[in-house]
């Protein structure tokens, strides 16, 4: 071969090969910059999770109604943001749209929320819009003023035919954050309760510990002040311990006062139904529509009501376990107090 030719081929050669190791190098930053940023997308988790009930429970009908779609069609919440209330919107086959939170595709910037109105008609606005912008949907649907409004005037221990379950809805972390501002939570006469609580400066908005994407906890952040307690006698440990006496209480005084067994199931609304065989669960049989609860009382529906809230919120101690454990408490108090539940909250502390 020429020599020349052969030093030409070299040269291109080398070049080539930095060429190519200069686009991986910038390629793995620009990736390490989209993960670092929480701009990594992953379809089928989240707000992306095409299978999720979320935006498959109005299959049948092929549109989700005005009430809901604020938070499950595809472009709900900018259409909330601008006019303050949603119409009916398309079946959603594949999640969000990104330009349900982007107002700008080009620089991510998301759609400006001033304020969060909760169920309570209370509003906040927590200084993060991002903030504002998860707690629009994070916040839940009913509120304390829901349950006093369908018991007005009842006798607490009275079963009554016509009460029937009011859900708080999926994951109201804001909410549980807010505490009595947003006044979500049952709150029960001449009790105080705590309000927003501030997480340390670093990581005190949502997408400070949450991917704005997946919602996945970002637990690297979390550090050794929480992997210190897990099992032990923090928030979360003493938050599952006053759920799983409250469940235990609820179906006793169900029992003991309605004469019906009640039971849980997450599986489809109205989640509590008679426990016809008095097992103590739901089973296949009873998941019924037509075999809801139907023995409430007073009492029973605002201790179901602060359990369903509890449990909807997997992150509750966490986003403001002070608040959490008082409403869990009280319930439990409620409950004793009836001397229908078999439950005690002698040795426990309020918050």
């Amino acid at each position: 071969m020429n020599p020349a030719r052969a030093w030409r081929i070299a040269v291109v050669f080398v070049a080539t090969a930095f060429l190519v190791a200069a686009c991986a190098t910038e390629k793995r930053s620009t990736e390490s910059k989209a993960r670092a940023s929480g701009a990594r997308i992953q379809m089928g988790v989240g707000h992306f999770n095409r299978e999720g009930k979320a935006f498959h429970y109005w299959d049948k009908e092929k549109e989700i109604p005005a009430v809901c779609a604020r938070c499950h069609g595809a472009n709900g919440v900018p259409e909330y943001l601008r006019e303050g209330k949603n119409a009916p919107a398309q079946h959603v086959k594949n999640g969000f749209a990104c330009t349900n939170c982007h107002a700008d595709l080009a620089t991510f910037q998301r759609h400006r929320a001033e304020k969060v109105t909760f169920a309570s008609g209370l509003t906040v606005d927590s200084g993060d819009n991002d903030s504002n912008l998860c707690m629009t949907c994070h916040q839940g649907r009913e509120s304390a003023a829901s349950v006093n409004k369908a018991i007005a005037g009842m006798a607490p221990d009275a079963p009554n035919p016509q009460l029937g379950f009011v859900h708080v809805h999926y994951f109201p972390a804001g909410a549980f954050k807010y505490g009595t501002e947003a006044k979500v939570g049952y709150e029960y006469e001449g009790k105080s309760y705590a309000g927003r609580f501030s997480h340390v400066p670093a990581l005190n908005n949502c997408t400070s510990c949450h991917d704005p994407h997946s919602g996945e906890l970002q637990e690297q952040k979390c550090g050794q002040c929480h992997r210190d307690r897990r099992g032990g006698e923090g928030a979360a440990h003493i938050v599952d311990e006053y759920k799983h006496e409250l469940y235990a209480g609820i179906q006793q005084y169900a029992r003991n006062v309605g004469g019906a067994s009640i039971a849980f199931s997450p599986e489809a609304f109205p989640y509590w139904y008679t426990d016809t065989n008095g097992n103590g669960k739901v089973d296949r049989e009873e998941l019924r529509p037509d075999n809801g609860y139907k023995a409430y009382t007073p009492r029973l529906l605002q201790a179901i009501y602060n359990y369903t809230f509890a449990l909807r919120d997997p992150g509750a101690a966490y986003h403001n376990g002070r608040y959490a454990r008082q409403v869990l408490y009280d319930s439990l108090e409620s409950l004793a107090q009836s001397g229908k539940a078999g439950v005690s909250v002698a040795g426990k502390t309020r918050p």
